[in-house]
């Protein structure tokens, strides 16, 4: 193993896969009207469940970026290079494309099409509306999903306040700052379900993702370490059994699945409110705060890495190292399947509940394959260009 995979944490690793596989598992979910105007509680149900999809990675995002030795600004200044070195060229590439091929993407039109009918000024003008607004809304709905790499930005751009408050300030401090802003998302989230939407002016100020990326650091360094890092070092059994902390085991369960009851309990009612209007985004709300909350403490707990070899973390930690690229491909993946008629093969008269199951495991894990594909083929041609070009 290199230097680098031995500090990378093979439990987070495994979450953020789970995480991947839900984001995909999101954008090939069901929607809850059927055509014949009744409401799916089992699509629904499905789309509770992989409610933990971003959140997860805005949380993962808080348990690291704040831990780094050094200065505030020494940090903040390999952040932002990490950032343009590692997400923003593919992100723009991306863009590109998903502004030219939209057409490809959404219908049957060729590629050659696409390309007679591009314009450069069609492209500057929609790139540059997209960051003069800091916003995916001014994109291709193609790349609508691209939406968390402005607010990965955005925890970055914010960061050294954050990092300062963190740092410099007493503890309590941050805690008090959670606590009102949380009763803050509970209000807007109430607002929102039976509300205006209009009610979070607050979060417009404070954008969601820090405050996510914060929660994340406080979760990781206040929970997880002292109660499941700090308590297998003290744990001197080599067996290979599972050691877990009951616990906070319970505490993860509990918390789980009462708001997993409480978030499809609401989503059904806000549904029929709504008569299929609009359906409620609940990925950013408290209820997926608190559900990913509990299903990353109860994921980390079972400490399954003990039973993993060498050969199988060094396959998971490389699969992790693609996800980020994964995600900003397989929408489009997605769309393009769906354009062909190639999703609708499996999800027209799914009989039961096992059916609808087995659709959303096996159908996102062939677009996490066939995006996964793509991004090496990527990789191959950019890592081509690149060898010819020091050769010169």
């Amino acid at each position: 193993m290199s230097k680098t995979k031995n500090k990378r944490n093979i439990k987070i690793e495994i979450i953020r896969l789970i995480a991947c596989m839900a984001v995909i598992w999101y954008h090939i979910r069901e929607l809850p009207w059927k055509t014949n105007g009744e409401l799916s509680e089992t699509a629904v149900f499905f789309e509770c469940v992989c409610t933990i999809c971003v959140m997860t990675f805005f949380l993962i995002t808080g348990f690291f970026i704040y831990n780094r030795n050094g200065t505030i600004l020494e940090n903040w200044g390999y952040l932002i290079k990490k950032f343009f070195s590692q997400v923003f060229i593919f992100f723009i590439l991306v863009c590109i494309f998903t502004i030219v091929f939209h057409e490809f993407l959404i219908s049957r039109e060729s590629f050659l099409y696409c390309i007679q009918n591009a314009s450069l000024s069609k492209i500057a003008t929609t790139l540059f509306d997209s960051f003069r607004y800091f916003s995916a809304n001014y994109l291709p709905g193609t790349a609508a999903h691209l939406w968390y790499i402005f607010s990965y930005a955005i925890i970055i751009i914010a960061y050294p306040i954050t990092k300062f408050i963190i740092e410099k300030f007493p503890k309590y401090i941050t805690y008090i700052i959670l606590v009102i802003l949380t009763i803050f998302m509970i209000i807007n989230d109430y607002y929102l379900f039976y509300g205006n939407p209009s009610y979070n002016l607050i979060f417009k100020i404070i954008h969601k993702p820090i405050y996510y990326s914060v929660w994340g650091y406080v979760l990781y360094n206040d929970i997880i370490k002292k109660n499941v890092d700090e308590r297998l070092k003290k744990t001197r059994n080599k067996k290979k059994i599972l050691i877990i902390n009951k616990p906070l085991c319970f505490i993860s369960v509990l918390m789980y699945a009462i708001t997993f009851i409480l978030l499809f309990k609401t989503q059904v009612a806000y549904d029929l409110g709504t008569n299929g209007e609009y359906v409620y985004t609940s990925w950013l709300s408290t209820y997926s705060l608190f559900l990913t909350t509990g299903f990353i403490l109860f994921i980390y707990n079972l400490n399954i890495d003990r039973f993993l070899n060498e050969k199988i973390n060094n396959i998971i930690y490389y699969l992790s190292s693609k996800t980020l690229g994964i995600y900003m491909i397989h929408y489009l993946v997605i769309t393009k399947f769906l354009s062909i008629g190639f999703q609708s093969m499996f999800t027209n008269n799914r009989p039961n509940f096992l059916y609808h199951l087995i659709y959303y495991i096996f159908y996102s894990l062939f677009i996490f394959i066939v995006s996964f594909v793509i991004l090496l083929i990527i990789e191959f041609i950019v890592n081509s260009i690149k060898s010819l070009i020091m050769k010169r």
